[in-house]
């Protein structure tokens, strides 16, 4: 079939030897082009680049003429260049743009209409970015969204700089980019031009993460797209976008020039602790910290854990998601009522109905308190989810798990095995769970058991405890950002709880925090004074 390319030119010279399929008289040579009528080949005279034949095997409209898009005001030698061509298919006007597989051979084209329907033919499994066969890697390239977008930068460069674009739009530019990756990071800088909308932007900074950092930029436009840039006739600003654009660094990292406002910011303690002491050497309680309280069995680290949630909802207003795996939520409950009552009430005591609904109404009836019904099914995966929740849907700032060993230790072994041992299991709680503090940024305090060190007297004898102490992982004290211990000997019924810093990333303070003492009458745990005879400041 003729090409309509051809049928309203006059041919120059006609009936020459074709050199792609070797006919010895079915090439025509015309003004700008040649054309051959047996293998139907175009080849134009001012340009290396050849407009391959179309295999209608795979669907391909027939290629129309080279022409310039009015409208866009984008040139005919820029469209002959890219090979973006003008045709008719179905009897309606359309303009094809072709895409290449890697071996540079046209298998699909992005067909767009006068009515500015889109659609493909042939295939797009594993195509070039559109353009991409112009151009060697060198100093600079632009990858712009669209077929338009990158025909119109050209026009503003005048086909001087490479300028590229993604073949299926912004949903699959990240698949685009790491299949030509190779020619892609052969620029030493790539500047993404993509549409100034949400979409856009959101695949810029995709693209911008896959690639070598400090390569990527983000060009940033003042209209949608660079065709509207073109069209309003803005090209100095157009190019100056390329040029002026910025660096794309990963999220968080900043010039340290950029944080005057952050070192200059007034010092704050956090939220105040029930006792000076931690106060002293902490400086309170921070969002996005994770404190790990960490003692002997039966010490006291549940009566601690809770008089720290009591004064966060009931002193602070917070809300506080309060998990106990040891006990179940009457226990815990009865923890929070009895701090309010300054009574014992898990025991038997003399305090009427009344007083202990008025306890119940001034702890749990605040609705500050989440409780986590466990059901004795421990699992982190599901516990995190647990903690979302609390964090997102119910306005959780202070979370508390007590504790983190029965977690990994309540495990079956199709569980453990997923990580390997319980140490691995341990390890990769922890960094689930600093993760999600430096996410919501939510207060954590975690309880964590220790291992038995060697010796007779153990912790629940008074030992003195260290890091190294910490049960199975050394991830634990790693990820924390501080850890307290508590000792208390046991076997000679004191009732007096030594607390210790034993790391302390905010202050670099550690160790004495002060002596609690805990008073049967009341359950409460009373910070006493130190050898002077002086409250603990």
């Amino acid at each position: 079939m003729e090409s309509n390319l051809v049928t309203d030119e006059q041919a120059i010279l006609t009936h020459q030897p074709c050199d792609d399929c070797g006919s010895s008289d079915a090439k025509a040579y015309y003004e700008k082009h040649s054309y051959c009528f047996k293998c139907e080949t175009h080849r134009w005279l001012d340009q290396e680049d050849a407009v391959d034949h179309i295999d209608t095997s795979l669907g391909l409209i027939e290629v129309g003429r080279f022409d310039d898009i009015q409208s866009r005001k984008i040139p005919e030698a820029i469209c002959r260049k890219y090979a973006y061509s003008k045709s008719r298919h179905h009897d309606k006007k359309v303009q094809l743009a072709p895409y290449r597989n890697q071996d540079g051979k046209v298998v699909g084209q992005k067909v767009r209409t006068a009515d500015k329907d889109f659609y493909t033919t042939g295939k797009f499994t594993d195509v070039q970015l559109f353009g991409q066969h112009l151009w060697k890697p060198g100093r600079r390239l632009v990858i712009t969204e669209g077929e338009l977008d990158c025909l119109s930068y050209a026009t503003a460069v005048n086909g001087r700089w490479p300028v590229v674009s993604i073949p299926n739009g912004t949903a699959s530019a990240v698949k685009a980019i790491k299949r030509n990756i190779e020619f892609v990071e052969g620029f030493q800088e790539v500047v993404i031009l993509f549409d100034m909308d949400e979409p856009g932007q959101k695949a810029a900074v995709e693209v911008a993460e896959i690639l070598t950092p400090g390569k990527a930029c983000i060009g940033q436009l003042p209209l949608k797209d660079a065709s509207d840039m073109l069209v309003a006739n803005r090209i100095k600003e157009l190019t100056s976008a390329v040029w002026e654009a910025q660096p794309k660094r990963p999220d968080g990292i900043k010039n340290g020039k950029e944080i005057w406002d952050e070192v200059n910011s007034p010092i704050r303690s956090g939220r105040s602790y029930p006792w000076s002491g931690w106060d002293v050497c902490l400086f309170g309680a921070r969002p996005r910290e994770l404190l790990c309280l960490t003692a002997g069995t039966g010490v006291g680290k549940s009566t601690i854990v809770s008089e720290l949630a009591y004064h966060a909802a009931n002193v602070h207003g917070q809300n506080v998601g309060y998990v106990a795996l040891e006990e179940g939520l009457g226990r815990t409950g009865q923890r929070l009522m009895s701090i309010e009552a300054n009574t014992p009430l898990h025991i038997p005591n003399s305090l009427s109905d009344k007083d202990k609904r008025d306890a119940f109404d001034k702890t749990l009836g605040t609705g500050r308190y989440y409780l986590y019904d466990h059901f004795g099914s421990i699992d982190s995966e599901n516990l995190l989810r647990k903690f979302q929740y609390m964090v997102t849907a119910l306005g959780v700032e202070v979370l508390i798990l007590d504790h983190l060993s029965i977690l990994v230790s309540g495990m079956d072994q199709e569980q453990l095995s997923q990580y390997g041992d319980e140490r691995k299991a341990i390890d990769y709680t922890m960094t689930q769970l600093r993760s999600f503090t430096e996410r919501t940024n939510v207060s954590m305090i975690l309880v964590s058991h220790l291992r038995r060190p060697q010796g007779d007297k153990g912790h629940e004898g008074g030992e003195k405890v260290y890091l190294s102490h910490l049960r199975s992982s050394a991830s634990i004290a790693q990820l924390s950002d501080a850890v307290v211990s508590i000792s208390r000997d046991m076997s000679s019924g004191e009732n007096r709880l030594e607390v210790n810093c034993l790391k302390n990333r905010y202050a670099g303070i550690t160790g004495p925090m002060g002596t609690l003492e805990y008073n049967p009458e009341t359950g409460r745990l009373v910070e006493v004074a130190d050898e002077f005879g002086e409250d603990f400041e």
